[in-house]
């Protein structure tokens, strides 16, 4: 009985090593479809009219992910039947993405398995991965990466007049992740699309016929009878379908259990092929392991020898890469890190002010100190007039009245651990020293008392010129 199959049963399973057979992927099925040499399929780069298996092949070679090698063999006319039929059998998917199909693969995440009914040549077949990914990229100009979801979406591209809608990899994509809607569309009662390709009681030359016919339908656009049709546009009579109904699904044609057994029989030249092929594959897997245990044997006598092991020679593009240092990760980030903030420090307007070489004092940031300002300004005051970043600012410690023309203040911060650290607490205040940073904290306190009483402090301190009225708003900013 052909019941609903779930997708994960689909799949051909086998051992590692085990042939696949022509039951397995019904090669009479397949022989029957790329056999069929109607040209009846738009080529999606003009010309003339295609068969299936031309159409098909051309898709493959018009794939970007198709290499030039896989090309150069797909020139030979049975090497590309044989990978076509490869390669539909994984676009419905009945190959597993784990399967392989040549001799010399030797990771452990592939199985190996000789098609010998497909390998009538010298050519390699790749594995699943590999050809799914070719199949994948296989679109129309203008399409995604995937192509179109659904049989609707395809139909309506058609009927807007685009020919043909998608590419047949597509197509059959399309086909396959949407098999009941298919079957319950088109075929009969309690059939799915997949169940075409499975061992069937129909016979293979009418499953591939209805395989044909769905090609058609959705690709060319569906049959339009002549009466219904008053623009005169009528669609082309599906060539695959039967003449006496034209409009719909050829019937299937079921086959006695005598019949059956005749189908997709393995004849004795591809048995002894099969053999062939694992024995040639045993042998590499074998070469393969002992070159590994020389190479072990090797790295356990110059380790008891006290001899550095050899390192393994970098192989593709290892090989080209320049030898260095790998830069960690949080490098690299603290590096970006670090210019992201010097980029920030130079487009703040406020400057920032340089400690000596002697001041032992944490820095403050700049943003900090500058919202700390902005907090202390009296809501009540007048801003200062705004200052262009172009015109350069007059120095308030180099004008004529100055003495102290080569030097910057520190600020509150700094000035305050710089007395703590330096001054004596048993000292008499009037026995101290003032240093230069000193005098000039009394001058700033002389500007802000002349400026709040309007003219010069009485008497004038001996040795020290007070700073010009005009200059004292431009201090306060700074340091209020």
């Amino acid at each position: 009985m052909m019941g609903r199959r779930a997708r994960r049963t689909f799949a051909i399973e086998r051992k590692d090593g085990e042939p696949i057979t022509r039951a397995d992927i019904q090669f009479d099925l397949l022989s029957h479809i790329f056999a069929d040499e109607t040209q009846a399929f738009s080529d999606p780069n003009g010309g003339s009219k295609l068969s299936f298996r031309d159409l098909y092949v051309n898709a493959i070679l018009n794939s970007p992910k198709a290499k030039s090698v896989l090309k150069e063999k797909l020139a030979l006319p049975a090497f590309a039947t044989d990978f076509a039929m490869l390669a539909l059998l994984t676009n419905i998917g009945r190959i597993a993405a784990t399967m392989s199909f040549f001799a010399e693969m030797r990771t452990a995440q592939r199985t190996y398995h000789p098609i010998p009914s497909l390998q009538r040549t010298n050519g390699n077949l790749l594995d699943a991965p590999r050809i799914k990914a070719i199949l994948k990229t296989s679109v129309l100009e203008g399409e995604t990466k995937n192509g179109l979801a659904t049989p609707a979406q395809v139909l309506a591209r058609v009927k807007a007049g685009q020919i043909p809608a998608t590419t047949l990899p597509n197509l059959i994509f399309v086909f396959a992740n949407h098999s009941v809607q298919i079957g319950r569309d088109h075929l009969v009662t309690d059939m799915e699309f997949v169940d075409l390709f499975l061992p069937n009681p129909a016979s293979s030359a009418s499953r591939a016929r209805v395989f044909l016919w769905l090609c058609y339908h959705y690709l060319e656009g569906p049959f339009v009878d002549p009466e219904d049709d008053y623009d005169g546009d009528v669609a082309g009579v599906n060539p695959f379908s039967d003449p006496s109904n034209p409009g719909k699904v050829p019937p299937l044609v079921m086959l006695t259990a005598d019949e059956i057994v005749v189908e997709n029989l393995d004849p004795e030249e591809e048995k002894a092929l099969a053999n062939r092929l694992i024995t040639q594959r045993e042998a590499i897997v074998q070469d393969h392991i002992a070159k590994e245990s020389a190479k072990e044997l090797k790295a356990k006598a110059e380790s008891a020898a006290g001899e550095t092991p050899s390192p393994a020679k970098p192989k593709g593009k290892r090989a080209n890469a320049k030898a260095g240092p790998s830069i960690p990760l949080k490098r690299k980030a603290q590096a970006i890190k670090e210019e992201e903030e010097e980029e920030e420090a130079e487009e703040l307007p406020l400057k920032r002010l340089e400690l000596d070489d002697s001041d032992d004092v944490p820095d403050v940031s700049t943003p900090l100190r500058a919202i700390y300002r902005q907090e202390r300004r009296s809501p009540l005051r007048s801003p200062p007039p705004p200052r262009s970043f172009f015109v350069a600012q007059p120095d308030p410690y180099s004008h004529r009245y100055s003495r102290y023309k080569h030097s910057r203040p520190r600020s509150m911060l700094q000035h305050a651990w710089h007395v703590i650290a330096t001054s004596d607490p048993l000292a008499d205040s009037d026995e101290e020293e003032d240093d230069e940073d000193v005098q000039m904290d009394h001058a700033e306190r002389l500007a802000v008392i002349s400026r709040v009483r309007g003219k010069a402090p009485t008497p004038e301190p001996e040795g020290v010129r007070p700073i010009p009225l005009h200059l004292a708003h431009w201090h306060d900013d700074i340091f209020v």
